[in-house]
């Protein structure tokens, strides 16, 4: 966890002073150079400063020991902060496709920038290439939903600074400043259909499911591996972070003593946990071999994994 922290403070920092320069940059550039497109990718970056922010505030906040009120810790704020992040990613998208689209209907034709603003865009193109690829390899290798988010909000913004550089050289080579705003236009429906994605994978560990239902095989065929255990059923797993809880009942002879019982219990959760990666904590319910069960609403066994 510790390790953890300080990957995800690393890399927060980084990204803060990272698109604090390329922003101040590109906007100081905007103005002087008389380009309103490198101008707005300036103000695009400075959209991206708060959401590393974000990510620095919850970087310490999920590393908070569990305490009385939260007693599983904190590690959803990580979740909580990548659905902010899509709803920021998501107006910023709006804005730059209506105010594009706005452009296109009325007309409007820009000045024409001087080769200063391509240069600073080819710049800003490097720049967040490095920064996307930064926060994603962190990302993945502490499997952080945070980071990865914001790795793919780098990555539309090197999509935007693409669009501008094309927009911006038909403006200046040929004359041709409508495409600056149809390209921009498409570029503010691509970054729409990318925090819906970012949205729907954040909530997916906010309603206590799991992006990757394969976990529930795992358990069983894991479950299967222990000797003396039966009908693995109503298993439950959900996502703290980028952690694993699972619930699970089992059956096993009636008549062992309450130490066997135990100890079969142990070894199924140290089956499980060889199996599955990120394991936050696991509560294995014994019952006699074929007990009768009521209707369980709830979990997964072995017959209906199929339909879920």
């Amino acid at each position: 966890m510790e390790k953890r922290k300080k990957i995800l403070l690393r890399t927060s920092w980084i990204s803060v002073i990272g698109n604090a320069l390329l922003s101040l940059l590109k906007i100081i550039v905007g103005v002087i150079a008389g380009s309103m497109s490198v101008l707005s990718d300036g103000i695009d970056s400075a959209s991206d400063v708060i959401t590393s922010i974000i990510i620095l505030l919850t970087s310490t906040i999920i590393t908070r020991p569990p305490n009385s009120k939260y007693a599983y810790g904190r590690q959803k704020a990580e979740n909580m902060a990548s659905t902010i992040l899509s709803f920021v990613i998501f107006f910023m998208g709006c804005q730059i496709f209506i105010t594009s689209l706005d452009k296109i209907i009325s007309k409007e034709v820009g000045e024409v920038p001087s080769m200063l603003a391509i240069w600073v865009t080819l710049f800003s193109i490097i720049g967040k290439l490095f920064l996307a690829w930064y926060q994603f390899r962190q990302g993945r290798k502490i499997d952080s939903s945070m980071l990865k988010a914001n790795a793919i909000n780098m990555k539309n913004d090197v999509i935007i600074s693409g669009g501008v550089l094309i927009g911006v050289g038909c403006t200046i080579f040929l004359n041709l400043p409508i495409i600056d705003a149809i390209l921009a236009a498409l570029i503010g429906l691509y970054i729409v259909y990318s925090a819906l994605s970012i949205f729907k994978e954040a909530n997916v560990a906010l309603m206590d499911g799991v992006s990757d239902t394969t976990i529930y095989e795992k358990i069983i065929q894991a479950v299967e591996k222990v000797p003396n255990v039966y009908n693995p059923h109503r298993i439950r797993t959900s996502q703290i972070g980028n952690m694993y809880n699972i619930v699970l009942d089992i059956e096993v002879d009636g008549n062992l003593s309450l130490n066997e019982a135990h100890e079969i219990a142990q070894n199924v959760e140290g089956s499980i946990k060889e199996s599955i990666k990120n394991v936050y904590d696991i509560v294995v319910h014994i019952e006699p071999k074929g007990a009768k069960h009521c209707i369980e609403k709830f979990g997964i066994n072995k017959e209906n994994l199929e339909s879920f």
